[in-house]
């Protein structure tokens, strides 16, 4: 097998990226937060809610009460070791993360259609709909 052969045999047998060196992993951000911000578009509204952070593979769901879950990421920015890149349904999001004093994540994030969200951490709590 030639090389060019091996190498794009490699690059199709890799799973989802890991976490960039310098990252916690996604295990780190798995809890509940409450999530202020506005939602995108012409129609923007308030975002004042609870989410909870779930591992899915090497990546996180943020997933609330209502509506589709966010999927992120790590990369593809590799220079960036706080960003978290991903998607709510077909709308582009990108989290910075870092820590609070207690040593838990807070992230800020951006909407491809102009949304946007801090996420707070809280003490573990589950995530009650209804």
């Amino acid at each position: 097998m030639s090389w060019p052969a091996a190498f794009v045999l490699v690059i199709l047998s890799a799973g989802p990226a890991a976490a960039k060196t310098g990252t916690p992993g996604p295990h780190y951000f798995v809890g509940t937060y409450e999530r202020i911000g506005r939602t995108g578009g012409a129609g923007g509204a308030a975002l004042d809610d609870r989410v909870r952070i779930e591992v899915v593979g090497q990546s996180v769901a943020i997933r609330a009460c209502t509506g589709p879950e966010v999927l992120m990421g790590f990369g593809p920015a590799f220079e960036l070791e706080n960003l978290m890149t991903g998607a709510q349904a077909d709308v582009a999001v990108d989290c910075l993360f870092h820590n609070n004093g207690y040593n838990r994540p807070i992230l800020t994030c951006r909407m491809s259609d102009g949304g946007g969200f801090t996420l707070w951490p809280l003490a573990e709590a589950p995530l009650v709909c209804g």
